[in-house]
């Protein structure tokens, strides 16, 4: 099982690129938040790492206008936002932030594959990359 995370683990970083998100899928509790949190451990670079479910996220990231962006993310190189399905327009917020946020790389994770990316769909086209983690038989055992 610790190979096969840490094999998927080092595709998700592979595909970690400027400009470009990486969403990950998946049920609740298969291990999306403890792969984000080793990925954004690991990353070399300035990281920030927000969650959907928290007030003081919802907040920061309300005010959905360029400049509140640059703001909150000056000198940030991977933007990581787990439970990323509880934030409204979400799709869009992620939009403006690959498209106007010279350098970001963003990583987000949600618990219901179909709520994410219906809320992360049509805006994202060509900028993301996604992956389903799942439980596997190697886990049960």
């Amino acid at each position: 099982m610790e190979t096969v995370n840490r094999i998927l683990q080092e595709k998700i970083t592979a595909r970690i690129a400027p400009n470009k998100a990486v969403l990950i899928f998946g049920a609740r509790r298969v291990g999306k938040t403890v792969m984000m949190r080793k990925i954004v451990d690991n990353y070399s670079g300035r990281t920030m790492m927000l969650n959907g479910e928290d007030y003081d996220t919802l907040a920061l990231l309300e005010n959905r206008s360029i400049a509140n962006y640059r703001h909150l993310l000056d000198g940030i190189d991977l933007l990581a936002i787990d439970e990323a399905q509880n934030i409204p327009q979400i799709g869009s917020i992620l939009k403006l932030i690959v498209d106007e946020i010279p350098g970001i790389s963003v990583l987000a994770s949600g618990s219901s594959s179909f709520d994410l990316l219906n809320k992360t769909g049509e805006p994202l086209v060509g900028r993301s990359t996604q992956f389903l983690l799942t439980l596997n038989s190697a886990t049960v055992l």
